[in-house]
C-alpha cells in the first residue's frame, strides 16, 4: 500500500498536480502605505476576478494576465454612498511584478486608485534569465 503512495505522488508531482503557487511567475497585489504628503491612503483590496481575497493587505500569487480587481475605500469624515465606497480596476498584471494600490483623494469623500508597480526580487531571481 505505501510504494503504491509513493508512486501515485510521484505521478503527481510528475503532471504538476501539486505544484504551488510560486512554481511559475506570478505577479502580487497589495494595499500601499498611508502618504499624508500626496493625500494617498491605505484601501482594501477585497477581490480578485469576482472572488474575494483572503487578506485584505495582499492577494496570494495570481498569474500573469488581465484580472478585474475590486478596491474599497471608506472614510471616516463623512458618510459614503456605496458607490464612492468602491472601485473596480482592470489590470494586465506582468509576471514577477508587486503592485501596490493605493486610495489618492481627490476632493471631499472623492477618490480614485492609484497603482505603483515594482519588481518582486525573488520572483525575478527564480524565473528571469540573465540577460532578458
Amino acid at each position: 500500500m505505501t510504494s503504491r503512495r509513493v508512486a501515485l505522488c510521484a505521478a503527481l508531482m510528475a503532471t504538476g498536480v501539486l505544484a504551488g503557487p510560486y512554481d511559475q511567475p506570478y505577479a502580487v497585489i497589495e494595499a500601499g502605505e498611508r502618504n499624508d504628503a500626496r493625500e494617498e491612503f491605505v484601501p482594501a483590496i477585497s477581490q480578485v476576478d469576482g472572488k474575494s481575497t483572503r487578506s485584505t493587505r495582499k492577494t496570494d500569487p495570481i498569474a500573469p494576465g488581465k484580472h478585474r480587481v475590486t478596491v474599497r475605500f471608506e472614510t471616516a469624515r463623512a458618510a459614503q454612498s456605496p458607490a464612492e465606497v468602491s472601485r473596480e480596476l482592470e489590470m494586465d498584471l506582468e509576471a514577477c511584478t508587486l503592485y501596490r494600490i493605493v486610495a489618492k483623494r481627490t476632493g471631499g469623500t472623492n477618490w480614485e486608485p492609484k497603482v505603483y508597480s515594482e519588481p518582486l526580487g525573488e520572483c525575478v531571481r527564480k524565473f528571469k534569465k540573465k540577460g532578458t
